[in-house]
């Protein structure tokens, strides 16, 4: 269980952290686009009449697939400086039925049955505690209500799912814990989610532009090439490490879980 205190200095990380790096997850080929985007609208259920919430929006990718389908979406993130760069990339894409509201995911500032659909992509784990960020979004969906939901996840086997999470970690410190597919199912069902779908897709990341966007220091980023280049030959073979002609790291795999989840009527 997560201290009040640790939840609260895990969480300054976070902000700290997005609010160096924003303009870099704005941009970011990897957030903005992707197959699991598509998934999401074709999934969604959507409807011109509906309330829809957008968690931890980062860059506002999400905001922006969602918000042609729906009559009005709350954008929300932890950081200010995120939310202000999301803000500015939505509004130039000529979004006009968004609302920006600075929130933290484990208690959100909105009413009870307050949307339609919510959405939360490729954030997660930076959040303490996940549990109770579930059950948030399970008490804000309306009776019927969707949860969609994106994150980076650990592989089942305990080996694997260790090495992807101090990868993650020494790359970025404000990073929590990539969670198994497992858990999330506890997760949803723990807050009364039924979950009705799930797919996996795979992520390739270029090293190099995975350890500039979260701006990792050269020595670090060495470090950690050394770290994934020595590891078991499992974790190497599940993870597509590949390398360079010069034999530096050049690219590996990630896997991501879409959920479909929802809130009884």
């Amino acid at each position: 269980m997560t201290s009040p205190q640790d939840s609260d200095e895990k969480k300054a990380r976070v902000q700290d952290y997005f609010s160096r790096t924003a303009e870099n997850y704005v941009t970011s080929a990897s957030h903005r686009t992707g197959s699991d985007l598509q998934r999401l609208i074709e999934l969604g259920e959507w409807d011109a009449l509906q309330q829809a919430l957008d968690i931890a929006t980062g860059g506002g990718h999400t905001a922006l697939t969602v918000a042609p389908h729906v009559a009005h979406i709350v954008v929300s993130d932890l950081t200010p400086r995120m939310l202000e760069q999301a803000r500015a990339f939505l509004l130039s894409q000529n979004v006009t039925n968004a609302e920006f509201v600075q929130a933290d995911a484990e208690n959100l500032p909105f009413a009870p049955a307050s949307f339609d659909r919510v959405t939360c992509r490729i954030a997660p784990h930076h959040f303490p505690n996940v549990e109770r960020f579930v059950q948030e979004v399970a008490r804000v969906l309306k009776p019927g209500g969707l949860f969609l939901l994106i994150d980076n996840i650990a592989p089942d086997a305990p080996e694997l799912d260790t090495f992807i999470n101090i990868v993650e970690k020494r790359r970025d410190s404000s990073h929590g814990r990539c969670s198994t597919l497992v858990e999330w199912r506890r997760f949803f069902v723990e807050a009364g989610l039924s979950v009705e779908l799930e797919e996996i897709f795979r992520r390739t990341h270029n090293y190099d532009d995975w350890t500039a966007r979260s701006q990792l220091v050269a020595s670090e980023k060495a470090e950690l090439e050394r770290f994934i280049l020595t590891t078991s030959e499992e974790a190497r073979r599940y993870f597509a490490v590949t390398t360079d002609e010069h034999g530096h790291l050049k690219q590996f795999n990630t896997d991501v879980a879409l959920l479909k989840g929802r809130k009884s009527q």
